[in-house]
């Protein structure tokens, strides 16, 4: 039986989300700080280092208070998108951010007096959402309260999140800035206590992201949880007169409430198929480098999807889609989670799976009895069985067959050997809908497993 970490004392610790991996420069003494812009430095800064660095030059010059009083020279957005890329950008290495260079715009206050004062979502650039992105990051990272300077202009605020949740729209992010753009979800989706972060947040987490579930899910939840067939009514009448007031064609598939997560967990399919693994060969050990930042992205994401499905407002409806895209069997089948440097990440995928399968309503919060987790169990058995009588003629004897003698997982991987590959796709694709299309390389392992 495949061991679950987590689920005992002590038997898993997990990671800090906001730690980042530090490397120590070869010749820390090489050059004086303010040569070295975007320079990796050990994780301790002086206050002669700060008063020295080109960083808090600019801030004097910016933004910092000096009798109480900010600087006369105006709002430049150039010197946020300057600092963004020779400061603040990672091109290469396993590190997202270079944490030097944050802790001294955290020092100096570059969130709270020159990013959030001159923020416009009209004009707000890429640099700038992503700079105040790095800067909540560092907060968090830091321990200190992260959401206390928004508080004074909520609806701004609002507007932020929704910037933030379109960030990507015809974009193509480096693995460091998803990974920084990641780290941003799992510490909002960490503060749902705070209420503007709560209403926004949420959104994307709701009734709403079953607008990207595949047919055959969509169908069978529905069946599942009969209320949610009248809610899922009322809900669609709501959205289409907010959508009419505002002149605007309702169709909410397209929105990003509808298909923010689903898109996030597709990136992620993508890293862990194609972006793990170099396309050179390591000649010293003879096998393929690994992008370590992709794979700390890929255990960010594990870490995402985890705190997603462990509290209640957020896995109501985001554990359909979870289960929809397959997140936990295409995990188990990539190349990293039996690779070495993917032991943390295998951890990941096996806790990720536990609370995917945890006996507990959805809706209501209450623990599933043991007759109910075995009827809930056999009440969807018996509907494949009830498709295998109807749709697939060589599935005969399983749709006949006692549910007792063929529930079990080795049963049911007998049984359904006597299908093809191109049968079995037809099945999951076409049948069960449990996939939409074929785009995800499949083998009858991944489905049987």
């Amino acid at each position: 039986m495949t061991k679950v970490y987590g689920t005992g004392t002590y038997d898993f610790k997990r990671h800090r989300v906001a730690e980042y991996p530090l490397e120590l420069p070869n010749h820390p003494a090489e050059k004086p700080l303010e040569a070295k812009p975007g320079s990796n430095l050990p994780s301790s800064i002086t206050l002669s280092e700060i008063q020295q660095d080109r960083l808090t030059k600019i801030a004097v010059e910016s933004w910092i208070k000096t009798g109480g009083k900010l600087p006369e020279k105006p709002f430049d957005p150039e010197v946020v998108k300057e600092i963004y890329a020779t400061e603040l950008k990672v091109i290469s290495g396993r590190k997202p951010v270079p944490l030097q260079r944050v802790m001294i715009l955290e020092v100096s206050q570059y969130l709270e007096n020159y990013l959030w004062p001159n923020f416009d979502p009209e004009t707000a650039t890429f640099e700038h959402v992503m700079s105040m992105i790095l800067m909540i990051n560092e907060k968090f990272r830091e321990n200190v309260a992260a959401w206390i300077c928004f508080h004074d202009r909520d609806d701004l605020f609002k507007k932020f999140l929704q910037k933030v949740l379109r960030l990507k729209e015809g974009r193509d992010l480096t693995i460091a800035e998803k990974t920084n753009y990641l780290v941003f979800m799992i510490n909002a989706f960490q503060s749902l206590e705070d209420a503007v972060v709560n209403e926004i947040v949420l959104s994307v987490a709701g009734l709403q992201s079953w607008h990207s579930l595949s047919y055959g899910r969509f169908q069978m939840e529905l069946c599942l949880q009969p209320d949610l067939i009248k809610k899922w009514k009322r809900s669609s009448k709501k959205w289409a007169a907010e959508a009419k007031s505002k002149g605007e064609k309702f169709d909410l598939s397209s929105s990003p409430e509808a298909n923010f997560v689903r898109g996030l967990i597709e990136e992620f399919v993508e890293v862990l198929d194609h972006g793990v693994f170099a396309d050179e060969v390591d000649d010293t050990a003879g096998s393929q480098l690994v992008d370590d930042s992709s794979v700390l992205y890929c255990e960010r994401f594990m870490e995402f999807l985890i705190d997603m499905l462990n509290q209640l407002p957020t896995r109501r409806y985001l554990r359909p889609l979870v289960a929809d895209i397959a997140v936990v069997a295409k995990c188990r089948l990539s190349a990293l989670y039996k690779h070495e440097k993917g032991k943390l990440f295998a951890q990941l995928v096996d806790l990720l799976q536990f609370y995917e399968k945890f006996e507990i309503k959805d809706h209501d919060g209450t623990q599933l009895t043991d007759d109910e987790a075995l009827q809930f169990h056999y009440d969807r058995f018996m509907a494949f069985q009830l498709l295998a009588f109807k749709k697939i003629p060589k599935l005969r004897d399983l749709s006949l067959a006692n549910i007792g003698s063929v529930h079990k997982s080795s049963d049911l991987r007998r049984r359904l050997s006597v299908l093809s590959l191109e049968d079995l796709r037809d099945v999951v694709c076409s049948k069960v809908y449990i996939w939409k299309t074929y785009s995800w390389r499949f083998t009858s392992e991944s489905f049987l497993s």
